[in-house]
């Protein structure tokens, strides 16, 4: 069975996981996904896995595993890391290394028209819990800071110039 949409990314229906694509011709084409990943590695960021009977996007691994559950708590918009995955799927390059994706229990989504109001897009890389890692922070979210102190830890923030929800650094 097929799906027509407009999305690019994973769709999640009752019965079937999806990949959507723009190919050249710019049609947006959907295959169904199997879900073989068990953890989130270096080898498969942008791919789904599934842990503890939930499914988790990768978001990216350096060093340690950024990830979030696709569940209701999790919902809003974060950053993903290029892959040949993410190549294929949502149009990452070596110049443009970064997409926004809006995540919630039923997708994970090419966010092409996210705005803040400002030049530049800012991450918090680590965060204070596992589902705010690699979390597009909005105005009004504190930045990470180191323990209880007020001393801001700024190379937990990633700074991305955004264009249709496909990002590189400054």
């Amino acid at each position: 069975m097929n799906i027509e949409t407009d999305d690019i990314g994973y769709i999640i229906d009752e019965d079937n996981i999806y990949t959507c694509s723009k190919q050249s011709s710019n049609n947006i084409i959907c295959k169904k996904y199997t879900i073989t990943e068990t953890s989130c590695t270096s080898n498969n960021i942008g791919k789904l896995f599934i842990e503890d009977e939930k499914i988790s996007i990768c978001l990216n691994y350096s060093n340690k595993e950024y990830s979030v559950k696709l569940d209701e708590a999790n919902n809003g918009n974060y950053v993903l890391y290029k892959s040949s995955t993410t190549n294929e799927i949502f149009g990452t390059s070596n110049n443009k290394p970064y997409v926004i994706v809006t995540v919630n229990e039923n997708s994970v989504i090419l966010n092409s028209k996210y705005s803040n109001g400002l030049k530049y897009v800012y991450i918090n890389k680590e965060g204070s819990s596992v589902s705010s890692m690699y979390r597009i922070m909005n105005k009004g979210n504190s930045c990470p800071k180191n323990g209880n102190s007020s001393v801001i830890m700024e190379e937990n923030i990633l700074e991305l110039e955004c264009d249709n929800g496909i990002c590189s650094e400054p």
